[in-house]
């Protein structure tokens, strides 16, 4: 198809003048992209406080002479480059081009001029914009929104001359096109039209040619949105077969905690204390003052929710690509003694995990080592809760799950695929919580309580990896989880025989004991022990190099 065909001119004859105006806001969060859009518009079409992780489109009319439609994409934080960019942000950005067929005539980059571009931040809005390739330049226009800065400064040079030249180079990227926007003066039609001007300008100087995105990428973004949507609605589908499951289970049942105790683990910047707060019902003015405070020691706190009494341990955070051996020996004596004050053991430990940022490959190791403190047990009693949710719009945390990858999923195969959702914008809504609550209540009737073991060490194994004992290895765990089974149900199967017999003079007066944790444990350990022997005592120093994982 001829592009330039395509194109509705007006009846004046001119050839510059376009009828419809396709255009496609980019920029990083927080720097006023969904007030621009409203400027534009004419009207209120974003929301001026809302973050998402898809695309918005808008249509409006501006001076009786342009259709204008805009797509607003999702924005990227100010320091984390695109590999550290969530995958939905990456896949919105270069989706929103399809929702500008046949193509946009204009990319408007948006930067905050009350924003100091230091030399790191304006390589990463260079390397967001090339996502869509090397020719975005050519097509993009920055616009430099700004309320009071016009009080300071005479001149976008006076501006980049005081306050940086990192502007200044983005701006000689785009071939010098810039405009200044007042996104506080809706009042004014003049700046609007004058920018619409400068996009017409821009096309013609461009031969009328729209852009376009490379084909194989466009074509593997769309796949793979496709089959991201269509996993996520089966692990919707699976949750929520498993959870009906459950109530069907322990339906009629009288197995209820009067008391939940939760110890909660995540790297520093997760949410973490946050979302202490809103399980605690925190007020928000307090909230606020607790989310700029970093925990450097365990803290319990307690609160009533509902029918529970809900005993909480935060524990301190550690930076969230670091290794074990880079977090200092306090912190991870707190996390280890974060157990004890759950005495006499936590129902369940809640792993927060960020959902406004990606989760790599880097990310995940950093969180097996540090669980590791608590023993190769860890995973069975513990729940992945996202955080920040709120940043995903109305973007499902399935669609999060699957677009991320392996990584991500494989933490949470790990975990039983047992994971959750906050959003603290809903901190007053109690529902979240209590879903959460009778989440772990099903999880604690099916396990023991949790005991650390912080000695043991969890031997790991990525996929692909061959080792020389593997045969032995596979058929070992196949036996022992049969022995552990068959174990299982003859213990129930005594505990139901001895409940049914009629008492006699010489029934026990002290209840049996329903933990298991010390023999499953010590069984276990000396597995570790003559695996570690059969392979003369290596270790595999290479788990992460392939980027596989294993269960």
């Amino acid at each position: 198809m001829d592009i330039k065909s395509t194109e509705e001119k007006h009846e004046t004859g001119n050839s510059n003048c376009l009828k419809d105006v396709r255009i496609i806001l980019l920029g990083r969060k927080w720097t006023g992209v969904n007030q621009a859009g409203n400027t534009i518009l004419g009207w209120d079409g974003f929301d001026s406080e809302e973050e998402t992780a898809g695309n918005k489109v808008r249509h409006g009319e501006v001076a009786g002479r342009w259709r204008v439609t805009v797509v607003k994409t999702p924005g990227w934080w100010k320091t984390l480059n695109p590999i550290e960019t969530r995958e939905l942000t990456k896949m919105g950005i270069i989706h929103s081009v399809s929702l500008c067929a046949p193509g946009p005539h204009a990319l408007l980059l948006v930067i905050d001029m009350d924003d100091i571009l230091e030399e790191k931040s304006g390589r990463v809005i260079e390397e967001h914009l090339e996502i869509l390739g090397n020719g975005v330049w050519n097509h993009t226009i920055v616009l430099l929104n700004y309320g009071i800065w016009q009080d300071s400064f005479t001149s976008v040079g006076e501006y980049t001359d005081k306050r940086g030249k990192v502007l200044g180079g983005i701006i000689k990227k785009c071939g010098r096109r810039y405009y200044l926007l007042n996104s506080q003066n809706r009042s004014s039609k003049t700046q609007v039209v004058e920018l619409l001007n400068k996009i017409e300008k821009m096309v013609a100087a461009n031969g009328g040619n729209l852009f376009e995105l490379d084909a194989n990428i466009a074509q593997d973004v769309e796949s793979k949105i496709k089959d991201v949507d269509e996993k996520a609605k089966q692990r919707e589908i699976s949750v929520q077969m498993e959870r009906n499951s459950l109530r069907e289970t322990y339906k009629g049942e009288t197995y209820h905690l009067e008391e939940i105790r939760l110890l909660l683990m995540g790297c520093i910047l997760s949410g973490k204390t946050r979302i202490g707060d809103t399980i605690l019902c925190v007020p928000e003015n307090t909230q606020y003052c607790k989310e700029t405070r970093r925990t450097y020691k365990s803290v319990e706190r307690q609160t009533q929710m509902g029918r529970w009494t809900v005993r909480l341990v935060d524990t301190p955070g550690w930076f969230m690509f670091s290794s074990l051996t880079e977090t200092p020996e306090m912190v991870k004596q707190e996390i280890a003694d974060g157990v004890l004050l759950c005495a006499p053991g936590p129902h369940a430990i809640i792993l927060t995990v960020c959902a406004s940022i990606a989760f790599t490959e880097a990310h995940l190791r950093s969180i097996r080592e540090h669980m590791s403190l608590l023993g190769a047990d860890v995973w069975r009693h513990t729940i992945v809760l996202f955080t920040w949710c709120d940043t995903i719009g109305e973007t499902t945390v399935e669609q999060f799950i699957e677009s991320e990858g392996r990584a991500l999923q494989w933490l949470l195969r790990k975990c039983g695929n047992r994971y959750h959702s906050f959003n603290v914008q809903k901190a007053n809504e109690t529902t979240q919580v209590e879903e959460l609550l009778e989440k772990i209540e099903w999880m604690a009737a099916k396990n023991s309580l949790f005991c650390s073991n912080v000695i043991e060490t969890e031997e790991w194994e990525e996929e692909g990896t061959v080792t020389q004992n593997t045969p032995a290895r596979e058929s070992l765990t196949v036996m022992l989880d049969e022995v552990l089974k068959r174990r299982d149900e003859e213990f129930l199967e005594n505990i139901r025989r001895i409940l049914m017999e009629p008492r006699t003079p010489m029934s026990m007066e002290d209840p049996l004991t329903m933990s298991l944790d010390e023999e499953h444990t010590c069984n276990k350990k000396k597995l570790s022990i003559w695996l570690r022997q059969q392979q003369g005592g290596n270790e595999d120093t290479s788990e992460y190099e392939s980027g596989d994982f294993a269960e």
